[in-house]
């Protein structure tokens, strides 16, 4: 049989993995007493559509799991009961056919074997007490599952709603294109702003040209706006799996638990939520294992022997906060007290390695996930805050940005260069005007705290001047810390485009991305907590400036408008002069005109001419045959960087080991040789 068609079997697995999550959540309800009078009908269905669709598809192993269920069910169905102790294996069932919509082949004989068995059992209709539920007496009360809108790699777009509004019609587009969008209006709000820049230096518009550009910004706007929603995905897309996991790991360990899922509709970003499931299954792990207590031990405390964990998101303008919370024993007095000498609990808990378990477990005692959880939170430009007392549970709090693409953002500068940091961890803006020396480090007393203060230069090794006298200052917050961060004046709050930088600065401490502002500069945005754990004080010494040659000029020939605006800013901000062109083409055109380059920074792939051309060029060229040229491209291996020097570059430099400190110090030697 030919291999089945890639959407076809893409929109199987979509569509197959939503009606599992349904399926679980129907037979916890059922083991539960929860479930609805139609449960088990559902559950048929579900099952029939799942076997159908994969006979139609060839895929035989998740047919025949999923008829074997159907069986089951039909007998169910029929008897009008629901024996107690049928719904784990129907759970096993539902997880062997997950792993097979997800990982193709798995055997699944010796299940297959037990359904068969529970399918000749004889089922009798009876009252709750002969051990069963009889079908027409289970509560209506469970809630129906919104249809998720994505389980793979393409969000389902609503396209038309019936008039009575209880009908939603979807399309798939994939992610890719969606992505591709964002970028073109993201770019398109870009220019709208610089045109007003430019525009705004002018003493008087016509009344016309006003309107023009208000009725421009509202539409751009609005299109940013339906972009975003485009992108995000509620949290129900990923919520689906988590009730089976709490009560598995729950079961492992001998605990009652109750869970429970609030603001499931509440939408994020589409990447977030790709990789959210691992870090909230983390947290729910801790719950159940570290913080939820046995029911004897609960009863004693004079709890409810059954414990209760929540996971609620909660809209925050342009931002989602993720909670999970449980009801068990929170942390120990001894956590309490080393939190206060650290000085936060979240501190205490997330260093690697810690652990609060008495012996390793393949559930507990590793050590690693409320670390990783921190770790997700600030690489996705979000905060991190842990709350508990002993005794009263504990609450977990992820803040997150509602769309990874758009960002509200602090602005301020320092050193002639612009920064920003996401607006979610700015506590307030403060004067710097008296500090005092505590344990080596400046600190000053903000609402009757001492906080560390640290120079913005400093913690990103940067050249710029000391700050002068009663500098303005931000109050950051991360990780449960505080720590006042100087610059040289603030720009003001903006919502921005962020640019990633995986390719340039994708191992370079402390930037989550760049901006391009209105006037056309880049600002860097930076990663609060890599601010917090500074160590520098701010009254140190500055960043070592440019040699004598620093007033040079340089050359920049990249295509990538961000990296190369980038770069300028670097270079700009080290005392350089700098010319930029879009290609090895433009490059040579510059330095036909312009005799005071002294040297020149270009990438190796590049349209019309690349790195590679424009460097030979160069060294064919009397005038220029000295010219110091260095290469920054992400293309690393032994044979490019062997072709580029070979070529006459003086210098290698790889995108995805960037180091602007390196660079400057390779471009201060190569000019001052």
């Amino acid at each position: 049989m030919s291999t089945p068609d890639a959407d076809l079997t893409r929109a199987f697995r979509d569509e197959a993995t939503d009606r599992l999550d349904q399926m679980d959540a129907a037979l916890l309800a059922i083991e539960s007493g929860k479930a609805g009078a139609q449960a088990v009908t559902e559950l048929f269905r579900h099952a029939h559509t799942i076997k159908g669709a994969a006979g139609m598809l060839g895929l035989d192993d998740i047919r025949v799991l999923a008829h074997a269920v159907e069986d089951v069910l039909a007998v169910m169905r029929d008897a009008g009961t629901f024996p107690a102790d049928f719904a784990d294996p129907l759970l096993r069932a539902t997880g062997a056919l997950r792993a097979q919509v997800s990982d193709g082949h798995i055997p699944a004989d010796d299940l297959l074997r037990e359904l068969a068995a529970i399918r000749e059992k004889p089922l009798d209709a009876g009252p709750p007490g002969t051990g069963g539920h009889p079908v027409e007496d289970l509560r209506d009360t469970a809630i129906a599952r919104p249809q998720a809108g994505q389980h793979g790699g393409e969000p389902q777009v609503p396209s038309q709603v019936s008039r009575a509004g209880t009908e939603q019609r979807s399309l798939r587009i994939p992610a890719g294109k969606i992505d591709h969008l964002l970028d073109i209006v993201g770019e398109a709000v870009q220019e709208r702003r610089r045109l007003a820049h430019s525009l705004g230096a002018a003493p008087e518009l016509p009344r016309d040209v006003i309107e023009a550009l208000g009725a421009e910004e509202r539409t751009l706007e609005e299109l940013k706006d339906a972009a975003v929603q485009m992108r995000t995905m509620p949290l129900d897309v990923i919520a689906g799996p988590l009730p089976r996991a709490v009560r598995d790991i729950a079961r492992a360990v001998g605990k009652d638990v109750e869970f429970a899922v609030t603001g499931a509709d509440t939408e994020l970003d589409r990447v977030i939520l790709e990789s959210l499931s691992e870090p909230l299954v983390h947290l729910l792990r801790n719950a159940v294992v570290h913080g939820m207590e046995p029911p004897a031990e609960r009863e004693q405390a004079g709890k409810s022997p059954r414990g209760r964990i929540e996971l609620r998101a909660v809209p925050r303008g342009s931002l989602v906060e993720i909670v999970v919370a449980d009801d068990g024993r929170g942390v120990s007095p001894d956590v309490v007290e080393d939190a206060r000498r650290e000085g936060s609990l979240t501190e205490v808990l997330t260093r690697p390695g810690y652990s609060t378990a008495k012996e390793v477990t393949s559930l507990a005692g590793r050590g690693v996930g409320l670390d990783a959880v921190k770790t997700y939170a600030q690489s996705m430009g979000g905060t991190f805050e842990i709350r508990s007392e002993p005794g009263k549970g504990m609450e977990v709090r992820l803040l997150l940005p509602l769309a990874l693409a758009l960002l509200e953002v602090l602005l301020f500068e320092r050193g002639g260069a612009v920064y920003g940091v996401p607006l979610a961890s700015v506590e307030e803006t403060v004067t710097v005007a008296e500090t005092v020396t505590l344990e080596g480090r400046h600190a000053m007393n903000v609402r009757g705290r001492a906080l560390p203060v640290v120079d913005i230069a400093a913690v990103l090794g940067v050249t710029a001047a000391p700050p002068r006298e009663r500098p303005p200052a931000l109050v950051i917050s991360a990780g449960g810390r505080k720590i006042v961060v100087v610059c040289d004046s603030l720009v003001g709050k903006e919502e921005v485009v962020v640019k990633p930088l995986g390719s340039l600065l994708a191992r370079v401490e402390g930037y989550l991305g760049a901006a391009i502002l209105g006037d056309g500069r880049i600002a860097l945005l930076t990663e609060p907590a890599a601010l917090i754990r500074s160590k520098r004080p701010a009254g140190g010494p500055p960043a070592p400036a440019a040699g004598p040659a620093a007033a040079s000029r340089i050359l920049v020939a990249e295509d990538s408008f961000t990296v190369r605006e980038l770069q300028r800013s670097i270079l700009e901000a080290a005392g350089y002069s700098v010319l930029t062109a879009r290609d090895g083409r433009d490059a040579l055109r510059v330095l036909g005109t312009d005799a005071d380059i002294a040297l020149v920074v270009t990438d190796l792939e590049m349209p019309e001419l690349d790195g590679l051309g424009l460097t030979r060029a160069i060294r064919a060229d009397a005038a220029h045959a000295s010219l110091p040229v260095v290469i920054v491209t992400s293309r690393g291996s032994d044979d490019d960087q062997r072709r580029g020097i070979e070529a006459g570059a003086d210098a290698y430099m790889v995108k995805s080991s960037f180091d602007q400190q390196a660079m400057l110090a390779t471009v201060e030697r190569l000019i001052g040789r």
